[in-house]
């Protein structure tokens, strides 16, 4: 063990070097992550987005044509469509279905939101993981200095 006393400063050196160079790149790895999960959540909410606007003018065709249909029957059966019930009725079906379409819209926004929120979550992780990495590195050095000083004196 004695013959390898002269090199113990050098191997201390290596070895917090290492760690140095470990505690980096651990931290870049960990924010390059964070920022490629934020960018895919950025990606969900856009598709959520879509996905309302897409749910909502699918859900108002839909009501369009359940409508129409309504007012065919009425006239096909030669129900008068200017007053009384019948009119009420596709008004009220229209009025609920503007509700629907409205909700649907909402809800892929919520959804939206939610996937933002996530991203900003990441982008902050990012900036810790950054700062945990140099934190990390400094402890190494200081960890390293210490056996350097325990060892050489």
């Amino acid at each position: 063990m004695a013959a390898l006393a002269p090199f113990v400063p050098y191997l201390t050196a290596a070895g917090t070097a290492v760690a140095v160079i470990g505690a980096v790149r651990q931290g870049q790895a960990a924010a390059a992550s964070a920022d490629y999960n934020a960018k895919i959540a950025q990606q969900n909410a856009q598709i959520a987005e879509g996905q309302g606007a897409a749910a909502g003018e699918s859900q108002q065709r839909d009501a369009a044509r359940r409508i129409g249909a309504a007012e065919a029957a009425y006239g096909a059966s030669g129900v008068q469509l200017s007053d009384g019930s019948p009119l009420d009725v596709l008004e009220q079906s229209a009025r609920e279905s503007a509700l629907d379409a409205a909700t649907l819209k909402y809800n892929y926004k919520i959804r939206g939101m939610g996937f933002t929120n996530q991203a900003g979550l990441y982008s902050a992780q990012s900036g810790f993981a950054s700062t945990a990495g140099t934190l990390n590195a400094g402890a190494a050095v200081l960890s390293g200095t210490g056996q350097a000083i325990k060892f050489g004196g």
